[in-house]
């Protein structure tokens, strides 16, 4: 009731309506969930870890446990759960006194809606009356009815993932490694090119005919002939 529980008032006709969420998290260094052994609950949940969490303080602490919480302690009297139990659970409550409760990496949470309606009407009334001896006063008084259904026939799961899993960052890295090889091989195809442009160019110009400098030989630009002097 102190965590989960709906109250429900008396002479009403109460729907509940329940829709399930499941919540799968991340184990570390992706996440920080963690499923503990607790002492008195078979499966890990936040709320049974909290109730276990304050049986734990107010054992220690006041010697006893409140008819409410789990533990092996004898129960507390009404005098102290009025005084001290109701000390350590301030403590509690403010953080003063700490309670070691991860997140579970899963986790199923019931979310409720609660709609109500006039309890009882007149034929219900006249049944209970003739058959229980119950009238109508003690019945808005002390009876209550209530029903529980599915808002939808499905259910809404919320999953914790990794921002690169294994093939992700695979896929990267050969991406990333074809980017670059492909640059270098480029560049080495350059580099190769130009040295080549440079051997053919020293090779053709070592290839070129002599050129005839004497300058004994003389050309007549007038009468087209050449002589020697």
């Amino acid at each position: 009731m102190d965590t989960q529980g709906i109250a429900l008032a008396p002479g009403n006709h109460a729907f509940i309506a329940i829709k399930r969420t499941l919540y799968e998290n991340h184990v570390p260094p992706w996440g920080v969930c963690q499923d503990l052994q607790l002492e008195y609950y078979d499966t890990y949940t936040l709320p049974a870890c909290y109730l276990e969490c304050r049986a734990n303080h107010i054992a220690a602490n006041c010697s006893c446990r409140p008819y409410f919480l789990p533990g092996t302690a004898p129960l507390c009297d009404p005098t102290n759960i009025s005084t001290c139990v109701r000390t350590v659970v301030g403590k509690v409550i403010s953080g003063e006194l700490k309670c070691d409760c991860p997140v579970p990496c899963s986790m199923t949470k019931y979310s409720t809606s609660v709609s109500y309606g006039g309890w009882p009407n007149k034929n219900t009334r006249d049944y209970i009356v003739s058959t229980y001896g119950k009238t109508r006063d003690y019945m808005k008084e002390n009876g209550v009815v209530f029903s529980v259904f599915y808002e939808q026939l499905s259910y809404q799961k919320v999953r914790e993932l990794k921002a690169m899993d294994t093939g992700q960052l695979a896929s990267n890295i050969g991406g990333m490694m074809g980017l670059f090889i492909g640059a270098s091989v480029l560049s080495i195809l350059e580099v190769w090119e130009y040295l080549w442009q440079r051997v053919k160019g020293l090779l053709k110009r070592n290839r070129r005919p002599p050129v005839n400098d004497d300058k004994s030989t003389a050309y007549d630009l007038e009468k087209g002939t050449t002589f020697n002097k």
